[in-house]
Parts: structure tokens; sequence; C-alpha cells
């Protein structure tokens, strides 16, 4: 995996109603967009419910397209799922088995900075970033902030 042409993905857990087919409309604008005119062959999902859910599906449905490129999920723990309801973890399930790989950013169980582990080696394995921020504070306006420190280059859905 190169950073050069590496895209993670990064957004809120809860998508407002009605905006979803909006949000996969611009994310698979802005995935072909990557792919055809930056060489990205290599998209990074945080594995959570919601946007990143929603981004990773739609690589899959467009490696269809591009079968060439590679889907890895940046899970920040063992037990991420523990307290997601049963639907949302056979959806997650479904998702493991259809991605390139998969890692576990850290070992253990849910700790208080699991989440910041993932989303940093997100942002310091890819260069580009598509994401869903429409606060200016949480886990999404934090990770934003420290990709645009590190110089990552960001896309954001506003929709």
């Amino acid at each position: 995996m190169k950073k050069e042409f590496t895209c993670f993905f990064t957004g809120h857990r809860a998508i407002p109603f009605g905006k979803e087919y909006l949000i996969r409309e611009k994310l698979r604008e802005m995935i072909e967009y990557l792919i055809e005119n930056k060489g990205v062959n290599t998209f990074i999902s945080g594995a959570a419910l919601g946007f990143d859910t929603i981004a990773a599906e739609e690589v899959i449905k467009i490696k269809e397209k591009y079968p060439h490129i590679k889907l890895y999920l940046y899970i920040p723990c063992r037990d991420q799922s523990r307290k997601w309801k049963e639907e949302d973890k056979l959806k997650w399930k479904i998702l493991l088995k259809s991605v390139d790989d998969y890692i576990y950013v850290t070992d253990d169980n849910y700790t208080n900075g699991c989440m910041h582990k993932r989303n940093r080696k997100m942002a310091d394995d890819g260069l580009y970033c598509i994401s869903y921020c429409t606060k200016e504070s949480g886990g999404t306006a934090y990770t934003l902030s420290y990709a645009d420190r590190i110089g990552d280059i960001i896309y954001n859905i506003n929709v």
C-alpha cells in the first residue's frame, strides 16, 4: 500500500434521514474521480456504522468496474460490534467477507483511545480522504484536523 495511491474515509455514524442516497451518489463520483485522475487504487474504511459502512459498500460496488482496486477495513478493536443491533452485526459480518483484507488496529477490546488510534492510522496510511463531516467537534472533526495537519488532501461531502 502506497500512501500516494490510498484514500481513506471518515464520517458520522448518524446519517440524516433522506440524505443517504445523495451521499452515496457523491461518494461514487469522488471515488471514481480519484481512481481515474489520481491513480488511487487502495481504499480504507474505519469499519464503523454509518458513513464508513456506506463508503465500503460503494467501493465494493465500484470494484465491478475497476477490479484492480483494493478495500481494507481498519477495525479499532476486537469487540467493536459488541453493542450493535443484531441486524448491524450481520451487515458487518457480510462486509468483512467482501473486503480484500482487514486489520485490528489494537489487539485489545474497546479502550478510550482505540478509535483515535484507528483514525490516525488511516490518515497516516492514506493521502486522500473522503469525508462526511457536518460538525466542528467529535471524532470525524478530530480526524480531519489531524489529516489536514499531516498534509492529506480532503474532499468533504456536503449534502
